[in-house]
């Protein structure tokens, strides 16, 4: 998919698809960012080099830039990241990274790896867990394919119409191919509505696999 031509109205194209469910960017972005900060508390490291695979217009980086002081974000799209605030991503491939051995402490790709063919997948991992230092982490979240709402949220967004999805266990296994370990994963996203209770059923129920999304954490040796 080239995200250029849907740079400018990116945003928009989200809301319509999200509107079936009756729900906003920010309250996904809001649970990414939660695991982001528990992620970050696992880490041995002081200060964090972090990296964002297919940063895209910088919505991730906008919650993250005040909680990570040194965060990286790449993408392949230069229309994207020229319209993106600040414009303080780099364009590059994710198959490709421009970065040394080991040049990162926490690297994310979140719903990215559904747009990479699955033929390429392994080489964007492999080069995933290149960059990253040993016990440092590489975070993926990407969409349940379990899951109907999120298969009709899939099918109603334009910029989603060359995406395959992934079930958890192909990512946890292309994870661990890519030579990393320690593999934790959960289900995120099962009800539509914020609060205090709801974060807590959702962190029991984080074994299920009927939530809209999941993430997983894998560590380098």
């Amino acid at each position: 998919m080239n995200f250029d031509e849907h740079s400018r109205d990116y945003s928009r194209q989200v809301d319509d698809a999200l509107g079936v469910a009756g729900l906003e960017q920010d309250f996904f972005f809001e649970a990414k960012v939660r695991h982001l900060l528990e992620v970050r508390d696992r880490l041995p490291f002081s200060e964090l080099r972090v990296l964002e695979i297919g940063c895209g217009i910088g919505l991730l980086q906008q919650k993250l830039r005040p909680l990570f002081r040194n965060l990286w974000g790449i993408d392949p799209s230069i229309s994207s990241l020229a319209v993106a605030p600040g414009r303080r991503g780099i364009a590059a491939d994710g198959l490709r990274l421009p970065f040394a051995d080991e040049s990162f402490h926490l690297v994310i790709a979140v719903c990215v790896l559904h747009h990479v063919p699955p033929a390429s997948r392994a080489a964007f991992l492999a080069e995933a867990s290149r960059v990253t230092r040993r016990q440092g982490i590489v975070t993926i979240c990407e969409h349940n394919p379990w899951n109907p709402l999120t298969r009709i949220v899939v099918n109603r967004c334009e910029f989603d119409r060359d995406a395959v999805l992934l079930p958890l266990g192909e990512s946890k296994r292309r994870l661990t191919a890519a030579g990393l370990g320690n593999v934790r994963s959960g289900f995120i996203h099962f009800f539509p509505w914020k609060g205090t209770l709801w974060r807590r059923l959702e962190r029991l129920l984080a074994w299920v696999p009927l939530g809209g999304q999941y993430v997983v954490d894998a560590s380098r040796p």
